[in-house]
């Protein structure tokens, strides 16, 4: 059957203006064809049912999305082990800037997946939590530390600190907070995000903690005074 010019788009585009107002479960293809203009047979013939409808207005940004993660991480990786170690931190936050640009200019997008997304938003964030998991275990391999042979960094551990810290990130999108609001939340929850990376990656920053932790109610003078002795006398 040929298919008229322009209906795809149309359909698209009020399946996405339907999910985005009433949610997966209350969005209707009979709304979704009469504010293309259309049927609900012109629906069928490109679709297998709503849940394919859906999918067809979310994946594009997904693959898109998890396209740049990989070719980011993947460029990092390339880097030599000092540039990385030297960099890592601005090329975060470079990153962090393009994805949260990406997911604003494709806000509507991303708003359906988060708020409605269920299974397919699962099945996303396991997979950029596994390519950012990737990464750091390379990182870590690459600059030499012992994180990992250590036991400071376990693969459970891994994987709730990622999926800490995107989920975190998405939140700005399930509490519609705008494009510059949410880069100040996302830069205040990376740089809290980082503190605790600190921790993991240097083992003296992580025998520091240990003892300001062995001492709960001590007055935080002498916890500082402890730290300062155990960093030999440095400030």
């Amino acid at each position: 059957m040929k298919r008229i010019e322009g209906v795809t788009e149309r359909l698209l585009a009020a399946a996405r203006e339907e999910f985005l107002e009433k949610g997966y479960e209350a969005a209707s293809l009979r709304a979704i064809a009469e504010r293309a203009g259309s049927s609900k047979g012109a629906i069928y013939v490109r679709y297998a049912d709503k849940e394919a409808l859906y999918a067809a207005v979310v994946d594009p940004v997904i693959e898109e999305l998890c396209l740049f993660f990989t070719e980011e991480f993947n460029g990092f990786g390339k880097l030599p082990a000092d540039v990385q170690q030297s960099t890592m931190n601005d090329y975060a936050d470079q990153g962090i800037g393009l994805m949260m640009d990406y997911i604003y200019d494709h806000l509507a997008e991303f708003k359906i997946l988060v708020t409605n997304g269920g299974e397919r938003y699962d099945e996303f964030m396991h997979r950029v939590v596994e390519l950012n998991s990737a990464t750091t275990y390379r990182y870590i391999e690459a600059v030499g530390s012992d994180a990992v042979t250590a036991g400071r960094l376990t693969p459970e551990l891994m994987h709730m600190i990622s999926s800490a810290c995107f989920s975190g990130i998405f939140e700005a999108v399930a509490h519609d907070m705008g494009r510059d609001e949410a880069k100040a939340y996302v830069e205040r929850l990376c740089l809290f995000f980082r503190a605790g990376w600190q921790a993991i990656f240097d083992p003296q920053f992580a025998a520091l903690v240990d003892l300001a932790a062995q001492m709960p109610d001590a007055p935080v003078q002498d916890v500082a005074a402890r730290l300062v002795e155990a960093r030999g006398g440095a400030p």
